[in-house]
């Protein structure tokens, strides 16, 4: 099912894909850096460089979180600019 295809008044009623983008950032918030922090446990324990590996695969996680994040803002952005149209 899209999320785009709710009608209201005639019109595409974007509200809902807008609302569907936004709540998965709290998901992206929590995933992203515990498979950052269980990659680089399970490296780290595999090759003995505690606590580097660890580290950078949180990092690594956050990152990843940050960028989806602003992806998906941008996205909503986009929708909510075409929604005033």
């Amino acid at each position: 099912m899209n999320p785009m295809k709710y009608l209201r008044n005639g019109k595409r009623d974007k509200s809902f894909a807008q609302m569907g983008l936004l709540t998965a950032v709290p998901a992206i918030l929590m995933v992203a850096p515990l498979v950052g922090y269980f990659a680089g446990s399970w490296a780290d324990r595999r090759f003995g460089t505690e606590p580097f590996l660890l580290i950078l695969g949180l990092v690594l996680g956050f990152s990843a979180a940050g960028r989806e994040i602003y992806r998906l803002v941008k996205k909503a952005q986009a929708l909510d600019e075409e929604k005033d149209d």
